[in-house]
C-alpha cells in the first residue's frame, strides 16, 4: 500500500508539471496577440507626436518701458500664448518680463529670445537680427513706428494714450511724471497747449505722479490710460469727485510692439503666427478686458462712456515716436518739449 501511494504522487506531480508548463506555452503562444494592440497604439501615439510641426519651447521677452491698463499686458499674452498653444501642439511659449536695464544686460551677452514684446526705450542695436513682417491689417499711421531703415521690422499690437486728468479741488500746479523713455510733455505740444506751473520734481515716474495728484499736490495730472484707468475707479468708488478728463489725439508713444528674431526656419514660421494671432480681430477685441486700445484698422472696442470718448479721440491720426530711437534722441526730444511747454 505505501509502495503504490508513492507511486500516485509521483503521476500526480508528473501530470501537474505537464498542465503548468501547456499553460506557460500557451501564454507564450498567446502573449503576443493580446500585448500587441497596447504596443501598436502605444507606437501610434510616439508617432502622432512625432508628426508635430514642432516640439521645443519658443522664448518670449515682454520689455516694460511704460504702464498698460486695468491689468498687465503680460498676462494678456500668456492668456494668448495659451490658446496659441493649444492649436499648435508640441509648441510652448515661455514669457519672461523685464525692465529695460534687464534687456539691455541681456542683449550686451548676445543673448535674445524668439519673439520680443516691446515699447519705446529699447534702442536698436538688435534690429539687424529681426525678420520683416507684415502690417497691412493695421493702422499705418502706427505701423510706422515700428519701421527701420525702411523695413516693418516691429507690428504694433497695444495702443495707449495720453490724458489731462484735473481735479479743481486742489491747488493749481501741473504733475506728470518724467522718469523713464515716454515723453508726455510731447503729447501737450502737439496740442498747442502749455504748462502755467509744473510740480518741479523730475524723479517721479507715472505712479508716483498719480499718487501725488491723489494726495492733491497738484490740481491737474498729465497721465497715461493707466491714470485714467485708477481715476475712473476711485470715481466710481466715490473716492475721487469732480475730475474731469480731456484725451490728447495728437500724439503718442504708448505703443506696444512684437518683433521676431531671426532663427530656425519653423520656429519663425511659428513666431510670425503667433504675432499675426495677437493681431487677430478676435484677439484685439480682447484689450477691452485690460483699458487698452487697437492698432486694427476700422475697430472700435467702447460703445460709450468714458473709454469710448478716449478710443474715439486716437482715432484721428497719430504722430508716433519710432520704437527704435536711440535714447539719446529720446531725451534731446523730452528737453526740447519741457523748454517749449513749461512756462518760465
Amino acid at each position: 500500500m505505501g509502495f503504490k501511494k508513492i507511486e500516485y504522487k509521483k503521476w500526480l506531480n508528473f501530470f501537474g508539471r505537464i498542465i503548468i508548463s501547456g499553460f506557460v506555452v500557451l501564454y507564450l503562444f498567446l502573449a503576443p496577440f493580446t500585448l500587441l494592440p497596447s504596443l501598436l497604439s502605444a507606437q501610434a501615439n510616439v508617432n502622432k507626436s512625432e508628426n508635430y510641426e514642432y516640439q521645443g519651447i519658443l522664448e518670449l521677452w515682454h520689455i516694460e518701458t511704460f504702464e498698460g491698463g486695468a491689468k498687465s499686458r503680460s498676462g494678456f499674452l500668456e492668456r494668448e500664448a495659451i490658446n496659441f498653444e493649444k492649436k499648435h501642439k508640441g509648441t510652448y511659449i515661455v514669457i519672461q518680463t523685464m525692465n529695460l536695464e534687464q534687456f539691455e544686460l541681456n542683449i550686451k551677452q548676445n543673448k535674445h529670445p524668439n519673439i520680443i514684446s516691446f515699447g519705446i526705450g529699447v534702442g536698436n542695436d538688435f534690429v539687424e537680427n529681426l525678420l520683416d513682417l507684415d502690417c497691412a491689417s493695421l493702422r499705418g499711421d502706427i505701423c510706422a513706428g515700428g519701421v527701420f531703415n525702411g523695413k516693418q521690422k516691429a507690428v504694433p499690437y497695444i495702443l495707449g494714450g495720453y490724458a489731462i486728468i484735473s481735479n479743481g479741488n486742489a491747488n493749481g500746479k501741473t504733475g506728470v511724471g518724467l522718469k523713464g523713455t515716454t515723453n508726455p510733455l510731447l503729447a501737450v505740444q502737439k496740442e498747442d497747449k502749455q504748462i502755467a506751473e509744473l510740480y518741479d520734481d523730475n524723479s517721479l515716474d507715472s505712479y508716483d505722479a498719480y499718487d501725488k495728484f491723489i494726495k492733491g499736490n497738484f490740481s491737474t495730472l498729465i497721465g497715461t490710460q493707466r491714470d485714467v484707468f485708477r481715476c475712473k475707479s476711485r470715481m466710481d468708488k466715490g473716492l475721487l469727485n469732480g475730475a474731469s478728463f480731456t484725451f490728447l489725439n495728437k500724439y503718442t508713444d504708448l505703443v506696444q510692439y512684437l518683433s521676431v528674431f531671426k532663427g530656425k526656419e519653423i520656429e519663425e514660421k511659428l513666431c510670425n503666427e503667433f504675432v499675426s494671432h495677437m493681431i487677430s480681430s478676435n484677439v484685439q477685441a480682447k484689450l477691452k478686458d485690460y483699458n487698452l486700445f487697437s492698432t486694427l484698422t476700422n475697430i472700435k472696442l467702447y460703445t460709450d462712456g468714458l473709454y469710448k470718448d478716449f478710443e474715439d479721440s486716437l482715432q484721428s491720426k497719430l504722430t508716433i515716436e519710432n520704437v527704435f530711437e536711440d535714447i539719446s534722441q529720446i531725451q534731446t526730444k523730452k528737453d526740447e518739449a519741457f523748454k517749449n511747454v513749461v512756462k518760465k
